[in-house]
């Protein structure tokens, strides 16, 4: 078994720090949805758009 292991590119570790910070962010304004859900009131287009855009650089 070798024990060699693949350094990240630079590309690649940017990536994952945009994918992190995407989460967090996508952590910290869940709650609009819930408020949707649960009262009906609207999410701002602002915050929608910066969801998509975070989930769009979330890496799975």
């Amino acid at each position: 078994m070798s024990k060699l292991e693949k350094t990240p590119t630079p590309q690649e570790l940017q990536a994952q720090a945009e994918s992190r910070e995407a989460l967090a962010y996508l952590a910290s304004t869940d709650w609009y949805s819930l408020r949707f859900i649960e009262e009906q009131t609207p999410v701002p287009e602002a915050v929608l758009a910066a969801r998509a855009t975070a989930r769009a650089k979330v890496i799975p």
